[in-house]
């Protein structure tokens, strides 16, 4: 990918993440404080059951359908997205009403708070971000994929500080959510045509095969990062504001650095294996150099962040700011690693047995962490966690990076 090409992705996908994670910033302090820490804490776990449940239905093309779609004759694009958008619709009749029961009976009250976060966060898999990635069209990603979804939480954070009524925002959300599927959809469709419609379950269930394992592999990942906030309000309920807080603020600066892991996607694969090598060796260490910076800003910063976006309301303590921040610096590096060169090298059995690696060993520690030291054990349990899947990243990837690049190259 050349330079000028690499900044005008930056720029396109960057906009958008910089117009969401503002508006995500924003928002937090607008629940928090308009509906409060109980409203704030539904909608936390809401939204960890929805991405649970979110993997299930978008069913990998969100891993693998950028790079499918990069690689496929521009005939073929419409009859590919097609069958995706039927798989997705059927997978997500499905997966919803099982996921909103599921996040009711874990929140208790709020019933109608919890549906809707579960909805929005469910049926964003019916959008086409990951089809735009992999036509390289960010303005597109950004005017239909981005904006409508921002619009619709804008307009509900207006509602709420205006009125505190967090179902109305959640239903504005969702209705934002639904817009901008609606356009993506659309605007695909007719421009690629080719595709044959069908309303059929059979045909949904087939254009599924060969996908289980970036399945498996985001579920399986998708585990141990969503149930954490889960096991916290189950046997923690007082603390779970507190650490949705700390952990939005993980996710709000892994959201931030997208930018570089597509830029990265599309720079490391080369014909030239030397050259790949070199070009992975590179990102590898702005990999762990990204990661050692994110690590170190949380666990210095993190605390004071946390008591400006809950206007003073919720304090994240140190102990728990620190774990936080090692999980940070983990996953910081390893989605590079991983997605931007394992992938690379073909290597996606190892990238998924790292997320495994870290699912055991997250599974294993997080509740008997949580029973010892309480919230900041959970933290601890996932920090561990992900330390062990860049871990696992690495060693399957030194052998690679060993390759010298040709003079000239």
């Amino acid at each position: 990918m050349k330079t000028k090409t690499a900044l005008r992705f930056a720029g396109g996908y960057g906009l958008s993440v910089a117009i969401s994670g503002i508006v995500s910033l924003a928002v937090i302090p607008a629940i928090i404080v308009a509906a409060g820490a109980d409203a704030w804490a539904t909608i936390a776990v809401a939204q960890a059951v929805a991405g649970f449940a979110f993997v299930f239905a978008v069913y990998g093309w969100g891993v693998v359908g950028p790079t499918e779609v990069a690689r496929r004759s521009r005939d073929e694009l419409g009859a590919y997205y097609f069958e995706s958008l039927l798989s997705r619709v059927w997978l997500c009749l499905v997966i919803l009403p099982i996921s909103i029961v599921i996040a009711v009976l874990i929140v208790g009250d709020d019933a109608l708070l919890a549906a809707l976060t579960v909805a929005s966060g469910v049926l964003v898999a019916l959008g086409a971000g990951w089809f735009y990635v992999g036509e390289s069209s960010p303005i597109r990603f950004l005017l239909i994929d981005t904006i409508p979804r921002i619009v619709g939480t804008v307009a509900g954070a207006v509602v709420l500080i205006a009125t505190g009524d967090a179902v109305a925002f959640a239903a504005l959300q969702l209705a934002g959510v639904l817009a901008s599927a609606v356009i993506a959809n659309w605007n695909i469709l007719v421009r690629y045509p080719g595709w044959r419609f069908s309303l059929s379950p059979v045909r949904a269930v087939r254009n599924l095969a060969g996908q289980a394992s970036p399945v498996a592999m985001s579920a399986t990942a998708s585990v141990y990062v969503n149930v954490p906030i889960v096991l916290i309000d189950l046997f923690l309920p007082s603390a779970t504001a507190v650490y949705a807080l700390a952990e939005r603020i993980v996710r709000l600066a892994l959201y931030s650095t997208r930018p570089v892991v597509q830029i990265a996607q599309g720079w490391v694969p080369n014909p030239v294996p030397e050259v790949q090598a070199a070009r992975a060796r590179r990102v590898t260490l702005i990999a762990l150099a990204l990661g050692a910076l994110g690590g170190i800003v949380y666990a210095v910063a993190g605390p004071w962040i946390g008591d400006l976006l809950s206007g003073g309301t919720l304090a994240i303590p140190s102990a728990l700011a620190v774990p936080m921040a090692i999980n940070l610096a983990a996953i910081l590096a390893s989605q590079l690693t991983g997605f931007a060169c394992l992938t690379a090298f073909g290597l996606t059995r190892t990238l998924a047995t790292s997320t495994i690696v870290g699912a055991v060993v997250g599974t294993v520690l997080m509740y008997p962490l949580l029973l010892w030291i309480g919230a900041p054990g959970v933290a601890w349990g996932l920090a561990v966690a992900e330390v062990c899947v860049l871990g696992v990243q690495l060693f399957a990837l030194a052998p690679r990076l060993r390759r010298s690049e040709p003079v000239g190259s």
